[in-house]
C-alpha cells in the first residue's frame, strides 16, 4: 500500500511540476480544469449523486466554465474570491466543531455543501493560475502553495504512524493524531525555511513568509476533515479510486482546497501582490 502511495505521489508530482514550469499558464489550466472536472464528479457522487450522465454533464459544464472565465479573473477579484474562501474556512472550521454524524443528511443540506464545495473548488484554482499569470515568480509560488500540503501531509503520515496516541477528531476521522498534525507541521517549517534561504522569500520577510504557510498549512487540515465529514455522511471510504494509493481526486488535494485562499489573502496582506 506505501508503495503504491509513493508511486501515484511520485506521477502526480511529475505532472504538476512539469506541467506548472514547462507548459505555461494554458497548459496548468487545462491541467487544472481536467482535475476540477473529476473532482466535481466525486463531489457530486459525496452528496447529491446524481444519475450518472447528468453528473458527467454538470462536471463538464463546469470545468469548461472554469477553463474560461479563470482567465478573466483579476487583482480585485482574486482579492475577494481569497477573502470568501478563507471566511468559508473558518465558517466550515465552526461546524466541524459542532458536527455530530447523521448519515441521514437532508437533500437541502446535501445541496448546500455540494454548493460550498463547487465554490471552494473554483476560488482555489483561480486562486492558483492567478498567482501563476500575475507574478514574476508565479509559477514557483503556486508549485511553493501545493507542496505546502504535500509536506505536511507526509509528515503527519509517518509522524502519525510512528507516535500517535491521542485522536484529532475522532469523530470525523479516526485515523488522524495530534501528533500527525505536528509532524505535519514541524515538516513544513523545515520546508518554509529551505525555501526561504532557495528564493529569497520572493519579497517577503521570514516572519511573513514563515507566518503565512504556517496559517496555509493549518487551515489544510481543515480541508481534510471537511472532506472525512462528506465521506462519512455518504458512506464511502474514499472519494474515487482514480488515484491508487490515495483514492481520488478529492482526497488529494482537500488540503489544497483549503490552504490556497488562505495562502493568497496573505500574499496581498504583506504586499506580494
Amino acid at each position: 500500500m506505501l508503495k503504491q502511495r509513493i508511486l501515484t505521489a511520485i506521477v502526480l508530482a511529475l505532472v504538476f511540476v512539469g506541467t506548472i514550469l514547462f507548459a505555461g499558464n494554458a497548459g496548468a489550466s487545462f491541467l487544472f480544469s481536467l482535475a476540477l472536472f473529476v473532482a466535481a464528479r466525486e463531489l457530486f457522487a459525496l452528496t447529491i449523486k446524481p444519475e450518472n450522465t447528468l453528473g458527467i454533464i454538470i462536471a463538464i459544464l463546469f470545468a469548461s466554465l472554469f477553463w474560461i472565465f479563470n482567465l478573466k479573473s483579476g487583482i480585485r477579484v482574486n482579492f475577494y474570491f481569497s477573502l470568501v474562501g478563507s471566511l468559508l474556512w473558518v465558517g466550515i472550521l465552526c461546524f466541524m466543531v459542532r458536527y455530530k454524524f447523521s448519515g441521514q443528511w437532508a437533500t437541502p443540506k446535501k445541496w448546500l455543501h455540494l454548493v460550498i464545495g463547487l465554490a471552494l473548488l473554483w476560488i482555489c484554482g483561480t486562486g492558483l493560475l492567478f498567482v501563476d499569470r500575475y507574478l514574476p515568480a508565479g509559477g514557483w509560488i503556486l508549485l511553493y502553495t501545493l507542496t505546502l500540503t504535500w509536506v505536511a501531509d507526509i509528515g503527519a503520515y509517518f509522524a502519525g504512524k510512528r507516535f500517535g496516541r491521542y485522536k484529532l477528531a475522532p469523530g470525523i476521522s479516526p485515523g488522524k493524531t495530534r501528533e500527525g498534525v505536528v509532524g505535519g507541521v514541524v515538516c513544513n517549517l523545515i520546508w518554509m525555511f529551505i525555501v526561504f534561504w532557495l528564493s529569497g522569500g520572493w519579497g517577503m520577510e521570514l516572519w511573513q513568509f514563515i507566518c503565512i504557510g504556517l496559517c496555509a498549512s493549518l487551515i489544510s487540515v481543515v480541508g481534510d476533515l471537511y472532506e472525512s465529514i462528506l465521506k462519512r455522511e455518504a458512506g464511502v471510504k474514499d472519494s474515487g479510486t482514480l488515484l491508487p494509493g490515495h483514492g481520488g481526486v478529492l482526497d488529494r488535494i482537500d488540503g489544497v482546497i483549503a490552504a490556497t485562499p488562505v495562502f493568497i489573502l496573505g500574499l496581498y496582506v504583506v504586499g506580494v501582490i
